[in-house]
């Protein structure tokens, strides 16, 4: 696993390797691979308190298993712990009985609350138990959830050794006064109830818990996994070599009732599948399927002329590529929980509207296909059915199509061109099926939009966004990836209207926030080119209204409030205001709302102020060696001189 980034280093690039970690680590799950890729349950031995001994092997725990939860309970009442473990892989339970012979003494005490002071569980109590030669107390303390996915017993062991006698039991009590007993005896069970006084003996009724060894019978595996996809998806691009170019095949092409299938001449049971469809041709043509063959080999044109030779296969059979086979492998693996190899032979079942309905993990019987092919033209409800290996009652909405699985595959493994062509794909297709719930839609809209967006695909972003809004107008998301795309383009009145309609969805949104203020800035800045004063102003105050700490904004404000010749929108003390709190906010740190602030001074007739103003100005530009400003600013003191030199005269 990778470094959490959570800390003060920060960084895109560990942010990054942390992401790719867990990418890694549920690949390895969805594989059934271990961490290290060979990686054995282990124990370990406790040696007096000073090191550990790796007793893995010889205690018996070291399986094969894929193992998770660990919980430990003395489940035949004779003193010592028995453990029950589960796993990932078969067997999914596995019970350790504690069989030692040697005999040591114990003590076992449950413990339960007063429901008030103390919860009844009595989570969190601790228990001391002083023996009569020992100086330092045994201690256990109860926790809920000790381990991974598990509770242990809540009765609290104590292995004595040799010990027999017990001085004083103290038990800390939380929330409340500790307890003491002194009345224990050793190879006991007691019951310590808070409030009560004295420790309660417990027997139990029955120690003969046995559980006698199973042995799991090994089912003998189907050669053929027949996968039904009760929500059917669009089929990925599929590739083909022809004269040594790779071409993708044209999506009416890949229409069925079509068996898409891979292969390849050295697989025999390819070979024996690809004949059993030759001798029933007549069967197969009747029920109107059509049977691609992609052999998949290397010499894959060496591979065709054998089976053509040996079987004079009489369906289309053409060459697949590496691509082809890579995006079948990310489809599957999108539909299934356990990430498998896709094995040869594989076949896919399309249908009419180019969308997979069955994946053939191994050969497929004729019989099976015929019956599928028939199945096809269902309706979804009864198709549904049939996805599924047994009979029941479908509580709750039904499955729908995910598509942004199979992208994720994609994405994950860094194909993100072909994701994109995947959803593109998958949306021309579920444009043309009746019954497809729009929201589900937009929502893929919205995913393909985004990254078109980071394509650099902007206009084709921008008409996906709107199919997305026409099928679900109240998704914050799209309103505001719309606005987002509409501002790189510079469409700003469109940006703006976008951005509005999200922020009545979602007003608080601190991100659309920033995201408006800027819109409304630019577009104030455009009509200020324009000399549409009155609006370039009211645009400002927008983009101050939509994002306070706009300071861009409330600058150019305040300059255009002071400088307009256009007496009507000319408001001296507004502009005196507003860059006034500007240098305030900035500390009088910033030399461009000090300019701004003399100019704001000086359309006030203050031009002592104003010069005072430019002067600090001018001191923080001489840091950065910004001579023009500078200039700039030397010949406007000129000017507030002069008027100052008019007041005196006066």
């Amino acid at each position: 696993m990778s470094q959490s980034p959570i800390g003060k280093k920060i960084t895109p690039e560990n942010t990054d390797r942390y992401r790719q970690g867990w990418k890694a680590l549920n690949r390895l799950l969805h594989e059934d691979r271990s961490f290290s890729g060979f990686e054995r349950n282990c124990a370990y031995l406790n040696i007096k308190g000073n090191r550990f001994s790796n007793i893995s092997s010889a205690s018996g725990f070291d399986f094969l298993d894929d193992s998770r939860a660990l919980a430990y309970v003395d489940w035949d009442f004779d003193g010592d712990l028995d453990l029950w473990m589960t796993g990932r892989t078969a067997p999914r339970v596995r019970f350790l009985r504690n069989n030692s012979d040697r005999k040591h003494n114990w003590l076992a005490i449950k413990l339960v609350g007063n429901g008030t002071t103390t919860n009844r569980d009595a989570i969190g109590a601790k228990v001391s138990i002083y023996l009569e030669n020992q100086n330092i107390p045994l201690i256990r303390r109860l926790n809920a959830g000790d381990s991974f996915l598990s509770q242990s017993s809540q009765w609290l062991h104590f292995g004595l050794g040799q010990e027999e006698l017990i001085e004083k039991i103290i038990i800390d009590w939380p929330g409340d006064d500790p307890e003491e007993h002194s009345n224990a005896g050793i190879n006991q069970f007691y019951i310590a109830t808070q409030g009560v006084g004295g420790l309660k003996e417990w027997k139990t009724k029955s120690s003969n818990n046995e559980l006698p060894p199973s042995k799991p019978s090994n089912i003998a595996p189907d050669s053929t996994a027949r996968i039904v996809l009760s929500s059917r998806l669009s089929l990925p691009p599929i590739y083909i070599n022809s004269n040594g170019i790779e071409e993708e095949l044209d999506r009416e092409d890949l229409k069925g009732p079509l068996l898409l299938n891979l292969w390849t001449s050295w697989c025999a049971p390819c070979v024996a599948e690809l004949t059993e469809w030759t001798k029933s041709e007549s069967t197969i043509r009747e029920k109107g399927l059509r049977i691609l063959a992609l052999n998949v080999e290397e010499n894959a044109e060496s591979g065709i002329k054998k089976i053509r030779r040996k079987t004079n296969f009489p369906f289309e059979i053409k060459s697949g590529t590496t691509k082809t086979v890579r995006n079948l492998d990310f489809f599957q693996r999108s539909q299934l929980d356990r990430w498998l190899p896709m094995p040869v032979p594989s076949s896919f079942l399309i249908d009419k509207f180019g969308r997979v309905a069955v994946i053939y993990m191994g050969p497929v019987a004729i019989d099976q296909l015929m019956k599928d092919v028939e199945l096809l033209e269902t309706e979804p409800n009864i198709w549904r059915d049939f996805s599924v290996p047994f009979d029941g009652k479908w509580i709750g909405s039904h499955p729908s199509s995910d598509p942004l699985k199979v992208n994720s595959q994609f994405v994950d493994h860094n194909e993100i061109d072909e994701g994109l062509k995947y959803l593109e794909r998958h949306v021309s297709i579920v444009e043309k099926v009746p019954n497809e719930d729009p929201i589900d839609l937009a929502d893929i809209y919205l995913v393909v939009g985004v990254m078109l967006k980071e394509k650099q695909k902007l206009n084709k972003a921008i008409e996906i966004f709107k199919k997305a809004r026409k099928k679900n107008p109240d998704d914050f998301r799209i309103h505001y990836e719309l606005g987002n795309v509409l501002l790189i383009k510079n469409e700003l009145e469109a940006s703006i209207s976008s951005l509005n309609t999200a922020k009545k969805i979602n007003p608080n949104d601190e991100q659309l926030k920033r995201m408006l203020g800027n819109a409304h800035y630019k577009f104030a800045n455009s009509l200020l080119l324009k000399n549409d004063i009155n609006r370039a102003i009211s645009s400002y105050k927008n983009a101050l209204s939509s994002n306070p700490n706009q300071l861009s904004a409330a600058n150019r404000l305040a300059i255009t409030l002071a400088t307009t010749n256009d007496t009507k929108y000319q408001k001296p003390k507004e502009a005196l205001a507003v860059a006034a709190r500007l240098c305030q906010i900035t500390k009088n740190q910033n030399p461009d709302f000090l300019d701004t602030l003399s100019i704001a001074y000086a359309a006030n007739n203050n031009y002592q102020s104003a010069k005072q103003a430019s002067l600090k100005a001018i001191e923080l530009w001489k840091k950065n060696n910004n001579e023009k400003r500078i200039n700039a600013a030397l010949n406007r003191i000129k000017g507030f001189e002069s008027q100052i030199s008019k007041k005196q005269q006066k």
